[in-house]
């Protein structure tokens, strides 16, 4: 009994975790989310029912035709024919206007829950502390893929995929209710055909959609070459390594290559398998005249059915290819609520902490211990003592390794050192507010990053409401006045990624 309950209670909690990581794709929503979802979902359900309900009535209009206005009144035949016509019309309206709702709503919320999501990852990411990227980040890219791969995954889900599985849904159920409710014996026979059915949309799901993943990785790694070439264009040069590079990109295509052939074979198969639905509609056919002979069923009812029974196998098919993406985008959608949800040690959104009304500027590193989190073995510093009086200034010298760079991560909080404090002004850095901490100082790197904007926008990072004497006094004091002002368009320039001057990323 202890085991079973045991068994009955990971289940469970399987199918909740299941749920529950299903459920990340849709935490982005807002109320006019809810209300879009909604009537999507009712679109979907009025798109897929309309080919159901439309051979429902074809059957009508088909045996109206069979029997012809010999067998009855003239104007009966003619009142029967226009009522299942103006019937046809309202489908037509109905059906247009839940395709409408189906895909403007469906394609709006995934827009909007997708824009929602990259902004609140985003700022989630820059809220992360730097031991974060040390040990949860393998590189920037990492980042960059989760923002725009994971989120366009979950954005496809919404916007197309949940849409066509419920509409798939729709059609297979309606089609069904629809033929047991016309003849049940052709329906129930025929039941068992779904099986066949539903094997050219698994095949083409699953296989194809593998072959298409691992064909964009080995361009991705075609597409590496070409970028690390053309990004190091000159050093290719110098070396004479073009016709090395080619090779190199050739060799990486060749997988892409068998790959390819792979797919055109596999995707041949799939649609070709497509040709059991002639077989199943010869057996409905042979079957559904006997039912004519034998039961008093009419043709154009066996026709419906039949119609009815293929469309809702092809249509369970093609709906079942598309939890494999239900799938991914849950995984995608726990990796960037993971972190959202995480609160960093060193959060530099907090707005606790104190703040200093006069600053001074006197430095003190006391018994300072610290490893790097990614290497805890290998400690930085042991019993690290330093005082820097205010206007001092001090050369910290040493080989590779020995702490410099350590020493000002420490300063800025990058990272809380494991033993001791650091003091500022007689004050323990971890107990001041850290926005007001990092304001008051400002660090040029010995390879400064440049973003993607003006030579005064970079500068202006230090200070954004820094006045335009205030930028040029800044480049004066870093010796790049003179190289800036001999540029194009001087602070207006756009920087190129190869300059090689110190450009202050701080004006304080």
């Amino acid at each position: 009994m202890e085991k079973g309950d045991g068994g009955k209670g990971s289940k469970k909690r399987g199918s909740s975790s299941s749920l529950s990581s299903f459920r990340t794709i849709f935490m982005h929503a807002d109320t006019v989310d809810m209300w879009l979802m909604a009537l999507g979902f009712l679109g979907a359900i009025g798109d897929g029912l309309s080919s159901p309900i439309m051979l429902l009535i074809t059957s009508k209009v088909f045996n109206n035709l069979g029997s012809g206005p010999s067998s009855i009144d003239p104007s009966q035949f003619t009142h029967h024919i226009d009522k299942n016509s103006v019937n046809l019309l309202y489908l037509a309206c109905a059906s247009w206007v839940m395709s409408f709702l189906e895909g403007y709503c469906w394609t709006r919320t995934g827009e909007r829950q997708a824009s929602r999501m990259r902004a609140r990852y985003l700022k989630a990411v820059l809220r992360q502390d730097v031991e974060y990227f040390d040990l949860k980040v393998a590189s920037t890219s990492e980042v960059i893929t989760s923002v725009s791969g994971d989120s366009l995954v979950i954005q496809d889900v919404l916007g197309e995929k949940v849409p066509n599985f419920i509409m798939n849904a729709a059609t297979f159920i309606g089609s069904y209710i629809v033929g047991f409710f016309l003849i049940w014996r052709l329906a129930l026979v025929a039941l068992p055909t779904v099986v066949l059915l539903i094997i050219p949309g698994l095949m083409y799901g699953r296989i194809l959609t593998s072959l298409a993943r691992k064909i964009r990785e080995e361009y991705n790694k075609a597409g590496a070459v070409a970028e690390q070439a053309i990004s190091s264009i000159r050093t290719v040069y110098s070396f004479v390594a073009e016709a090395r590079t080619m090779a190199k990109f050739s060799a990486a295509l060749d997988d892409s290559v068998r790959l390819g052939l792979r797919q055109g074979l596999a995707k041949g198969i799939a649609i070709g398998s497509n040709s059991v639905t002639f077989a199943i509609w010869a057996f409905l056919v042979w079957y559904g005249s006997r039912l004519v002979m034998y039961h008093g069923d009419k043709g154009g009812t066996v026709f419906a059915v039949g119609a009815a029974i293929v469309v809702g196998g092809l249509a369970l098919g093609s709906g079942l290819s598309n939890l494999k993406y239900f799938t991914e985008a849950s995984s995608a959608g726990e990796r960037i609520m993971e972190v959202i949800k995480r609160i960093p040690k060193i959060d530099s959104d907090s707005m606790e902490g104190e703040v200093l009304e006069n600053v001074s500027g006197n430095v003190e590193f006391r018994a300072v211990e610290f490893a790097y989190p990614s290497r805890p073995e290998n400690p930085i510093f042991r019993d690290f003592s330093l005082k820097v009086p205010a206007g001092r200034t001090v050369a910290l010298v040493g080989g590779s390794g020995s702490g410099k760079s350590t020493a000002i991560a420490l300063l800025e909080r990058f990272y809380d050192p494991s033993g001791g404090e650091i003091l500022l002004d007689r004050v323990d850095i971890r107990r001041l507010q850290l926005k007001w901490l990092r304001s008051q100082m400002g660090l040029v790197s010995q390879e400064p990053a440049l973003f993607a904007t003006s030579i005064k926008e970079n500068i202006l990072f230090g200070k954004e409401d820094a006045s335009m004497e205030e930028v040029v006094a800044a480049a004066k004091a870093s010796n790049a006045h003179n190289f800036i002002s001999h540029l194009p368009q001087g602070y207006d320039t756009q920087p190129v990624f190869d300059v090689t001057f110190q450009t202050p990323t701080a004006v304080k």
